[in-house]
């Protein structure tokens, strides 16, 4: 305290000399800051695409890197094709480029089109209901979206984003938007969500099929995009396929003349200070009520044989079953029974998905009464579901290959409508059950719409197994 007194006064004895001469300046200390600056930082997505269209790299829908619209003389395409045929396929792997500051990034897909044009008469044979917004194509276009290391091939162990067709999104002005990296989502590194650090470049393959979609995913390389150092040889479907198929031999030509477009976009969103971000996304809250009959799941009638399987009238459980119309009639010189059975199975092969029962879609003549071994017995099981005009719904069902057969035994393929909109296989059996969970978006055209799962495997009474069958009403809104 003491020499807090004393500096005290010396500042007070110096303060009276000064004024005392008359003579001198202040005593003064000037620091100065100069310059100070705030200059906001930038965000800077551009892209650019490589395509391929049935195996052959497409110029017309490929571009290096640009702006989509605003700042580029060229408004960019990710498809552009005004003739494409049943079993045409394509495959673009599109590169996003994130420069300077980290950032959350979104997509959005919107149906702004799906016309039925000028019919012609093989057309109207199949589709009798034509107009704007009445056509057949963008449910019959199925795409597949994954996160891509950039060598445009889908490769096993790649994140699977969305498959199915373009109508799923609902109907004509519906849109998505589609998380790719924000605070809960990071579909490149799917267990450590969270924004891309700037000055990065991630990839996004987009396929499409006008037909039906199978996913045959390749060994993965190890070289990356095209041009990477020490690449041997080229990437793309021209040198080690897309990764998956497309099988257009099931349309009609209810398509024929049909058109339609879409548009495609990307949001980049600062991440700094914005720690819980998300993307713009769809709520859709699921009916939890399986909106098919009661007994879809296969748990009724209960198989009570020793043989622990068994065959059940057209209608139990509330499905419907029809033969396979390309299979033959008659084996060993037997005549098929006039109306199919459903046979389901309570364990004897290995356990179900849910509950204890499940069916095989290759049914059987006679049942395990009969002597009849292979014969072919492929079925197809459907029911009529109430449905609204424009309404998306979500199929959901278990698939499994019979254990110990050949690939071409295991093949499912599921119908709405009339349309396919799934396929399961060709899957050849392991040695023991495994099952795979399909889930399918739809949406219904019709007050009435048949919902069909069938064998189209080898007809030998050998085939896929089905379990755990539902269809959810899906009520999606943007927010």
């Amino acid at each position: 305290m003491k020499r807090i007194f004393i500096s005290a006064a010396l500042i007070l004895a110096a303060g009276g000399i000064a004024a005392a001469g008359s003579t001198g300046a202040f005593f003064s200390d000037s620091e100065t800051s100069s310059g100070n600056t705030f200059t906001a930082g930038a965000i800077d997505l551009k892209i650019d695409n490589t395509s391929y269209y049935n195996g052959v790299l497409n110029l017309g829908t490929t571009w290096t890197l640009d702006e989509l619209n605003n700042g580029s003389t060229t408004l960019h395409k990710f498809f552009d094709f005004s003739d494409i045929k049943p079993g045409d396929i394509g495959e673009d792997t599109i590169s996003l480029h994130v420069n300077t500051n980290d950032a959350y990034l979104c997509a959005n897909v919107k149906l702004t089109s799906n016309d039925d044009n000028t019919p012609n008469e093989p057309e109207l044979l199949d589709d009798t209901t034509t107009g704007v917004g009445l056509g057949e194509l963008a449910q019959a276009v199925n795409f597949l979206w994954w996160a891509d290391d950039g060598d445009n091939v889908l490769e096993a162990g790649e994140n699977v984003i969305s498959q199915g067709p373009i109508s799923a999104i609902g109907p004509v002005g519906s849109s998505v938007n589609v998380p790719l990296a924000d605070s809960s989502t990071n579909i490149w590194t799917p267990l450590t969500p969270g924004p891309l650090a700037g000055n990065t470049t991630k990839y996004i393959g987009k396929g499409w099929c006008f037909g039906t979609i199978g996913l045959t995913p390749v060994a993965q390389d190890g070289f990356g995009p095209v041009g990477t150092p020490g690449q041997q040889g080229s990437n793309g479907p021209d040198f080690r396929t897309a990764g998956f198929t497309c099988n257009g031999s099931l349309l009609n030509n209810s398509t024929q003349t049909d058109s339609l477009t879409a548009d495609v976009s990307f949001e980049a969103t600062q991440s700094r200070n914005n720690p819980n971000f998300t993307c713009a996304t769809r709520t859709c809250p699921i009916v939890t009520t399986n909106i098919l009959l009661p007994g879809a799941g296969f748990e009724t009638p209960e198989v009570t044989s020793g043989e622990q399987w068994d065959i059940f009238p057209s209608g139990s459980g509330g499905w419907n079953v029809e033969w396979r119309s390309d299979v033959p009639t008659t084996f060993n010189s037997q005549n098929r029974p006039e109306v199919p059975s459903l046979e389901l199975h309570e364990g004897v092969l290995g356990p179900s998905a849910d509950g204890d029962q499940y069916i095989e879609l290759d049914s059987d003549w006679n049942g395990h009464v009969g002597s009849l071994d292979g014969e072919p017995a492929s079925t197809k099981i459907y029911q009529m579901i109430n449905t609204v005009p424009g309404q998306s719904y979500e199929i959901h069902y278990a698939f499994a290959a019979r254990p110990n057969t050949p690939a071409n035994d295991n093949n499912v393929e599921v119908r709405w409508g009339g349309n396919v909109v799934d396929t399961a296989g060709p899957t050849a059996g392991t040695s023991s059950i495994s099952w795979l969970e399909r889930t399918v978006m739809v949406v219904a055209t019709t007050t009435s719409t048949r919902f069909e799962l069938g064998d189209i495997g080898t007809a030998n009474s050998l085939g896929s197994f089905i379990d755990n069958i539902r269809v959810f009403t899906q009520s999606c809104v943007l927010n």
